[in-house]
């Protein structure tokens, strides 16, 4: 079974008992844009009431790329505050939706999985890459800060010391890196993340519903964390000259040139 939704831009099929939603623009890096995103969310709300799937798979399509965070090209036309939070807090509410899902939803990281992309790879229960991958968070490159409640994921998966050097140093880290970071949960030993994520998922012995059971008391366990303040400073962050330098920077395929402003 094979489906897509919102222009194709996500693809949905049935492998091995699981969901795979393949985020299908390799031209654009995998980059999530407004209908990337809605079709996602909509995958993910038809799946809630399913109680036939073992997990949920998010890969990207091509290989080359996970995801590569959001469309900076369609979202420089974003210029109010409005539009920003309107936007952004659409998407932020499909990675909460990725945590409250019933079933367990995995990470496939093949290629790269840069700033929003690995922000979305958070927000799954666990994170598999192949071999090859690499994962970082470059928005400090930009200006900006993870704008999808990237941080406060981050500091929890491995720590605020670990967490600041990530986002200072705003490199990408090689999977055996990541790993030993807590930043990836597995490496697969073959080169594809997607199959080692639905093998994963199909050896899984315990009743669907302790599995259900394990993914809500493991949510439950978690600290409540407040992610207004890194929303806020994100919103102030992207409409300073030194995000439309950076932005500009990219489209020219230069380094840009920061005033501090």
């Amino acid at each position: 079974m094979s489906s897509s939704v919102n222009g194709a831009e996500v693809k949905v099929s049935e492998k091995q008992g699981s969901l795979v939603l393949t985020i299908d623009r390799p031209w654009a890096g995998n980059s999530i844009s407004l209908p990337t995103a809605k079709g996602l969310r909509e995958a993910m709300a038809a799946s809630r009431t399913r109680t036939d799937l073992r997990g949920i798979v998010i890969t990207g399509a091509g290989g080359k790329f996970f995801c590569t965070g959001g469309d900076l090209k369609a979202y420089r036309a974003l210029r109010t505050p409005e539009e920003l939070s309107e936007t952004f807090g659409f998407i932020r509410d499909l990675l909460v939706e990725i945590e409250h899902h019933p079933l367990p939803v995995i990470a496939a990281i093949d290629g790269y999985a840069l700033g929003g992309g690995a922000e979305l790879a958070l927000a799954c229960d666990l994170r598999i890459a192949s071999p090859a991958a690499k994962i970082g968070f470059p928005q400090a490159k930009l200006g900006l800060l993870p704008g999808w409640n990237g941080t406060e994921r981050l500091v929890r998966a491995i720590g605020p010391s670990r967490a600041t050097r990530l986002l200072l140093e705003a490199a990408a880290l090689p999977a055996e890196e990541a790993l030993a970071l807590g930043l990836v949960d597995i490496v697969t030993t073959g080169a594809d993340a997607a199959d080692g994520s639905l093998d994963y998922l199909a050896g899984l012995t315990a009743a669907p519903l302790a599995i259900r059971a394990v993914k809500e008391a493991v949510r439950a366990s978690r600290p409540a964390v407040s992610t207004e303040t890194t929303a806020e400073m994100f919103a102030r962050l992207w409409f300073t000259e030194d995000h439309r330098e950076a932005e500009l920077a990219f489209v020219e395929k230069r380094k840009p040139v920061f005033t501090g402003k």
